[in-house]
């Protein structure tokens, strides 16, 4: 197999490395989680924008992003029942948005159609089975 560089040094994948002990990450002294709300009110079916500024020393870890949301059951021009059963669907947050967009210093950086709860119900089975 030829390497990719050809200074590389050849490798075990670490998934497969039973024995190695791993690296101790130094890079990252401290780290806080930050409660970001909204930039405007959310009412019916309008953006809803969040506005996460940080310094140029701070590293926002976006794949460590959570996304709260409180959510309230209704029934269409009627009261729920007390004992009336209620299910969510599967994957209930990606089902509730239609289209969700990431921006980067104002700048696009992924965009969905209107399709966006199919098109995270196929990653979510293709991706976990």
């Amino acid at each position: 197999m030829s390497l990719v560089h050809i200074d590389s040094q050849v490798a075990v994948k670490s998934e497969l490395d039973l024995l190695l002990t791993p690296p101790t990450q130094t890079a990252i002294e401290k780290g806080q989680w930050l409660e970001y709300h909204p930039i405007a009110n959310f009412r019916d079916g309008n953006p809803i924008e969040f506005s996460i500024s940080g310094s140029g020393e701070d590293y926002i870890g976006l794949s460590e992003t959570q996304l709260h949301v409180k959510v309230k059951i209704l029934k269409e021009n009627a009261k729920l029942g007390e004992n009336e059963k209620v299910v969510p669907v599967n994957l209930l947050l990606h089902s509730s948005f239609s289209q969700v967009d990431a921006s980067l210093n104002y700048r696009l950086i992924s965009s969905s159609s209107n399709l966006y709860p199919l098109g995270s119900y196929n990653e979510t089975l293709l991706n976990y089975g």
